[in-house]
C-alpha cells in the first residue's frame, strides 16, 4: 500500500510488496500440487488379461477399459477383472441314477467376457467366481450324475456326461 506522507514531502511504501508477494508463490506451489495429484489420479493401467470396470462414488458407470494405460476422470475408480481362461476343480460324491454314491473329480474351463464386466461387477461383484460359477458347477455335476448310470460314468459315454 503506498501513502504520501506530507510531513516530509514523499510517498511512502507501507506493507505490502514482499508478503503480498510470498503468498501469490504459496498459492502458486498449493495449485500446482493439487494439479499434479489430480495428474496422478487421471492415470489408470489395466493389466494384460484383464478388463478394468469403472465406479463413480460405487457406481458402476457401464464404461470398460482394456489392457494399457488410460486417461479417466480422477474421480473414478477401475476395479480390474480378469478375462484370462480360468479352471475350477471339483471333488464330490455325487448319486447316480441307480442311487449309487461315486467319488467324481470334476474341472470347469471358463472365462469372463469382456462385454459383460460392466454388468457382472454390477450384480454380482468382483467374486462372481464364488457366487456363481463354482455353484452352479455343482449343480450341474449333481444334475448330470442324476440322470445318467453309474456304467455310463465310466465307460464311453463319459463324453456324453461331460457335455
Amino acid at each position: 500500500m503506498t501513502i504520501f506522507d506530507a510531513n516530509q514531502g514523499r510517498v511512502v511504501n507501507v506493507g505490502g510488496g514482499h508478503g503480498s508477494a510470498f503468498l501469490k508463490l504459496i498459492g502458486l506451489g498449493i495449485l500446482g500440487f493439487i494439479l499434479v495429484i489430480l495428474l496422478f489420479n487421471s492415470v489408470t493401467k489395466v493389466s494384460t488379461g484383464h478388463v478394468g470396470v469403472l465406479t463413480l462414488f460405487g457406481r458402476v458407470t457401464g464404461e470398460t477399459l482394456g489392457e494399457g494405460i488410460h486417461l479417466i476422470n480422477p474421480l473414478k475408480t477401475n476395479n480390474e477383472m480378469s478375462v484370462q481362461t480360468q479352471t475350477i476343480k471339483e471333488s464330490a460324491s455325487v448319486p447316480s441314477s441307480e442311487g449309487l454314491m461315486m467319488a467324481l473329480d470334476t474341472s470347469l474351463i471358463y472365462h469372463l467376457n469382456p462385454d459383460s464386466a460392466a454388468h457382472v461387477f454390477q450384480s454380482i461383484g468382483s467374486d462372481y467366481e464364488d457366487k456363481v460359477v463354482e455353484n452352479n458347477l455343482r449343480s450341474a455335476i449333481r444334475e448330470a450324475t442324476a440322470s445318467h448310470t453309474a456304467n455310463a460314468l465310466y465307460t464311453g459315454e463319459r463324453e456324453a456326461v461331460a457335455n
